[in-house]
């Protein structure tokens, strides 16, 4: 006790009296309750009479302070919510005695709904002292709101600030009796005890400060990891709730989140992107200068319209449309008689692509997509005018001369007369250049192409006629003294265990080369594998260790690079020690019989590839033999093949694995002859189970393939 009066003496050694100013003084406004006299915190406006202008003010402690002047009316304005508006005129003079510099003026609200029944103190200094102090810091809480209830009769005892000592309390209490104090204040949890006093004693009240954390947050895009413009959403499953955004100059989202035991959701958008949602947990106060936590969205498909027209007379046309996606050189739409001249496609807007289009009596059209549409929105249009036949023109394509395969390469055509030269980029496309020829000339073409012999050729269009077409296939011999030089990149993987996240060592890590199935050397440390792959080249990586389940996992270096996938985290499944025997899967292979054009429906089947892999299962070769024998038969039959997988790994490898498992199976159908342009195929991760991946009977049903009939 006498440690918490020493302190109530050191707290009042602070306030000392001062001189009264002849004009300005220091007025402070308390607002209490009516009834039980307790501390409010509403909001206060001072105005001066025939004056919009608000006098400016500051809280200390409890009290609103303004600068006013004596013999001067001031409206004065207190609105808390359950109480009534408090509106007064008010002369201010600094007659009472001034508390640190400042002169009381106290205000009682008026409660909407006031207690039956209630307790005034009769004293106004009397009472025992409250004090409220932070628990850790031991430092006095001044923004406090003090209710104290008399168990017995149930009335509420009167609070009011002790004017002698700052950030303490005085009520009126009696030792016979017991009494509910609560206490609560902004950013520390509510304090509510039953107390009995003693007497000469006085209470003292430790709060404690309500943990919170600063978390730090950046948007970034998948691909390019440049910043981009996102809304966040911080949220649990009460009414905490922080929202913010980011911009594409590096600004960060920073709230402060109270630290719980219970998980926060986190929500971020994005236009033209996936939403990402994930559970975040802060149940702990991390240290100061924490790093930023990065969030990768990656952008959605965007849907390309193509429409055919007639240059001359902007009328639709009928054609051949094919668009090539750079990346595998596979078409993603290739249609043959567009209705309408029209025709779409999905698109990643990460790829790139060429646009191709030709029909009987036209020029052929080839571009690359970049070129005709710099931004891809999430619907783009791309119009397509084709010249008939009638001006002449030189058609400029490019082959190995020993295989007759086709090549990118460069043509530089220059006129004898005018000495004016044109250089055209082609790519490996069946589809060849087309240079128009606006007067008769000798034109002179030179072919370049990497790890080729350039070769030069003449071409007599000294006497053209309408509409005519000079065809031109330059062999190109491979360049034995220069071969063609092949980029190398070194791509590392770590390899960690599943379930504890730790290195595993004594790995078995191989990688082959899909093309030639030649081994590729590859450095292992420990659990860290380096391997210098060729750019452009796919592999087939196979990691192995003992006590865990076997991965394959394909390499597309192109792709992995321009991603930025040099570091790639591997995750191997501990194997059970005891094992139970497998036995085949069971293989619905009527499962496509009653199918029907026209008809939405999902099926769904989990037999097509086993964890972690790609290869397709022989026991599923009858079942989708069966659906190409059906789709020949029936060709307005559509479908859509979506891939999935469990959440096993790297999400990022498990998208690529979804989209891989899908590209085979629309690959296999295609080989069984059905045509290609009724067939999509698409990956979707992990990112929907249909059950929980909590057992290896729940992930393998999240290993599945959908078919979606169309």
């Amino acid at each position: 006790m006498q440690r918490f009066f020493y302190l109530l003496l050191l707290l009042a050694s602070f306030y000392s009296t001062t001189g009264l100013s002849q004009t300005e003084f220091r007025l402070g406004i308390e607002v209490r309750d009516k009834y039980t006299k307790r501390s409010l915190v509403p909001i206060i406006s001072v105005l001066a009479a025939n004056s919009e202008a608000e006098l400016k003010g500051q809280m200390v402690n409890d009290w609103y302070v303004v600068q006013v002047k004596p013999g001067i009316q001031y409206q004065v304005f207190v609105a808390l919510e359950q109480y009534k508006t408090y509106r007064q005129t008010h002369t201010f003079e600094p007659s009472t005695a001034p508390v640190n510099g400042i002169y009381p003026f106290v205000i009682d609200l008026e409660s909407v709904n006031p207690p039956k029944t209630f307790a005034v103190a009769n004293s106004e200094n009397a009472g025992q002292t409250i004090l409220i102090i932070d628990k850790k810091q031991r430092a006095v809480v001044q923004k406090a709101i003090i209710t104290v209830k008399d168990n017995r009769t149930g009335q509420f005892i009167p609070v009011k600030k002790n004017p002698n000592v700052g950030g303490s309390w005085l009520a009126e209490l009696k030792e016979t009796e017991q009494y509910t104090l609560e206490v609560s204040a902004p950013d520390y949890e509510t304090y509510q005890e039953t107390v009995k006093i003693k007497a000469g004693e006085g209470l003292e009240i430790p709060l404690t400060r309500i943990p919170k954390q600063e978390l730090k947050f950046l948007a970034v895009d998948a691909a390019t990891n440049k910043p981009i413009a996102a809304q966040f959403k911080i949220s649990d499953e009460t009414k905490e709730s922080y929202t913010g955004t980011t911009n594409t100059e590096g600004s960060l989202f920073n709230p402060t989140v109270i630290v719980q035991k219970q998980l926060y959701s986190l929500v971020v958008s994005a236009n033209g992107y996936r939403r990402h949602e994930s559970k975040l947990a802060v149940n702990a106060e991390l240290p100061a200068g924490q790093a930023t936590q990065i969030i990768k969205l990656s952008k959605v498909d965007v849907v390309l319209k193509i429409k055919i027209l007639e240059e001359q007379t902007a009328l639709p046309i009928t054609a051949n449309v094919r668009v090539i996606d750079q990346t595998d050189k596979r078409p993603v739409l290739n249609v043959k008689g567009t209705p309408n001249g029209q025709a779409a496609t999905p698109l990643n807007p990460d790829h790139r692509y060429v646009v191709e289009a030709e029909a009987k009596g036209f020029m052929p059209y080839q571009q690359a997509l970049e070129k005709s549409l710099p931004i891809l929105g999430e619907n783009s249009e791309l119009t397509i005018k084709l010249a008939k036949i009638g001006d002449t023109y030189l058609n400029l394509s490019a082959v190995n001369a020993a295989t007759g395969q086709r090549i990118a390469a460069t043509f530089k055509i220059t006129a004898s007369l005018t000495e004016q030269t044109t250089e055209l980029k082609g790519t490996a496309s069946p589809t060849p250049l087309k240079h128009k020829i606006s007067e008769p000339d000798v034109y002179h073409v030179e072919t370049v192409a990497p790890g080729y012999v350039s070769l030069k050729h003449d071409i007599d269009a000294e006497e053209m006629a309408v509409g005519q077409v000079f065809n031109y296939q330059a062999q190109l011999t491979p360049d034995a003294a220069k071969p063609a030089a092949v980029p190398t990149q070194f791509f590392a993987f770590k390899v960690l265990d599943a379930n504890t996240r730790r290195a595993i060592p004594y790995l078995r890590f191989k990688i082959s080369n899909l093309a030639n199935q030649k081994a590729v050397p590859a450095k292992i440390r420990a659990s860290d594998v380096r391997a210098n792959l060729q750019i452009g080249q796919n592999y087939l990586a196979e990691i192995e260790a003992n006590g865990y389940e076997k991965i394959s996992m394909r390499i597309e270096t192109a792709e992995w690079v321009k991603r930025g996938a040099l570091l790639t985290n591997v995750a191997l499944i501990p194997v059970k020690k005891i094992v139970a025997p497998r036995g085949k899967p069971v293989v619905n292979d009527k499962i496509f019989d009653n199918i029907k054009a026209g008809q939405s429906l999902t099926i769904e089947d989990n037999v097509y590839f086993d964890q972690s892999s790609y290869i397709l299962r022989s026991e599923a070769h009858n079942q989708l033999n069966r659906l190409a024998t059906i789709m020949a038969k029936n060709p307005a039959i559509h479908i859509e093949i979506v891939g999935h997988t469990d959440n096993i790994g790297d999400p990022r490898l498990n998208q690529i694995l979804s989209e891989q498992r899908s590209k085979v199976i629309a690959n296999y159908l295609a080989n069984q002859g059905v045509n290609e342009a009724n067939i999509t195929h698409r990956g979707e991760g992990q990112t929907k189970p249909i059950a929980p991946n909590d057992s290896e009977e729940n992930r393998q049903r999240n290993r599945r393939v959908q078919f979606l009939v169309r």
